[in-house]
């Protein structure tokens, strides 16, 4: 079967959130169907969380309404595509497509262009992580904190950092290098455009963003990424530099156990550019 893949970015969605049904398959989504072009959601943010229902939905069991959650509104993310002959579209896509369903579902029967995989990247602030014992690793003893730095990556327990996940391959296509595709590409984005993490804000969204994290001991990013790994998929995270954090311990989320994982990325020269976190309806 000939198949070519790329990638494309979608940019933080903000209040466009709200016209998503978390309760809803994303190819029901007749609130963001009825939108103004300009205000609803881009295609790729709905073809992202496509991809989220069919492997964690369907394939890991976790209930559709949670796979939605407070950080997609803020995040980047990234979608990748395979190119299919129109023979090769699935029975059960044109059947949606033929029977009008929805515009969604009619998009994606009209295409050959199938989203495979996605990922996601949750800029700062952050809320303060827990330690294995459940403390804030905010409050540990200066030993803890030293046994930490042994343990991961070293880094101060209140230094802002960016969070990777979500990352998602449909199963056909799990050994055709998208998980790795997905991942340098993410990664690429934060180490080429690094400004879009440490924004200036207005004086009321910076005092906002500073009590969230940790009454702003640091808003600067500075290339440490922090990554919640399902314990079974460990190894594939270790290829591209994270090691897990034994003192986060491990935590039950949606009935799968995670680990935390981190990675100091080189990001070089910082960069004057500012970012200004808002909510524009264009963004792509």
């Amino acid at each position: 079967m000939s198949r070519s893949e790329f990638v494309d970015c979608v940019h933080p969605v903000y209040e466009r959130i709200e016209l998503y049904d978390a309760k809803s398959v994303p190819t029901d989504q007749p609130k963001n169907d009825a939108a103004d072009g300009v205000k609803a959601l881009p295609q790729g943010f709905i073809d992202a969380m496509i991809v989220r229902e069919e492997v964690f939905v369907r394939e890991q069991n976790i209930a559709l309404e949670n796979e939605l959650d407070e950080d997609d509104q803020r995040s980047f993310h990234w979608v990748a595509y395979a190119s299919l002959p129109a023979k090769h579209t699935s029975p059960e896509i044109a059947a949606q497509g033929a029977n009008g369903k929805n515009n969604a579902a009619r998009r994606i029967s009209n295409s050959t262009k199938i989203p495979i995989g996605t990922i996601r990247l949750v800029p700062p602030p952050h809320a303060p992580h827990s330690d294995a014992s459940g403390d804030s690793i905010n409050d540990t003893t200066e030993s803890q904190n030293e046994d930490r730095k042994d343990s991961s990556v070293a880094h101060d327990p209140k230094e802002s950092y960016i969070k990777l996940g979500r990352l998602a391959v449909i199963k056909e296509f799990r050994k055709a290098g998208i998980s790795k595709l997905l991942i340098e590409t993410a990664l690429s984005f934060a180490r080429e455009h690094h400004y879009v993490f440490s924004p200036n804000h207005d004086p009321a969204k910076f005092e906002a963003s500073k009590q969230l994290s940790d009454r702003g001991v640091t808003l600067d990013w500075k290339g440490l990424v922090l990554v919640h790994a399902q314990t079974g998929v460990q190894k594939i995270w270790r290829k591209y530099g994270f090691e897990t954090d034994t003192t986060m311990g491990e935590w039950d989320e949606e009935g799968i156990m995670h680990v935390g994982m981190w990675r100091r990325m080189d990001i070089g020269r910082r960069k004057s550019k500012a970012f200004h976190i808002g909510s524009p309806l264009a963004s792509p």
